[in-house]
């Protein structure tokens, strides 16, 4: 069935949409993918954070 299958945004594999995990809007074949993508979230945030906001900045 087409449509069915996602892939894990932190490793790539294959999950099924019934089954895996969806967190934040994306799909991932774990829990602990899951938690690996958070981290990286929040790393990229502190990281962009210090740039400023505007264009005179």
């Amino acid at each position: 069935m087409f449509g069915s299958q996602k892939h894990c945004h932190v490793c790539g594999m294959d999950v099924k949409k019934e089954t895996g995990i969806k967190r934040f809007g994306k799909y991932f074949c774990s829990n602990e993918d899951a938690q690996k993508y958070a981290e990286m979230q929040m790393a990229r945030s502190k990281e962009d954070s210090g740039r400023g906001g505007g264009c005179c900045c």
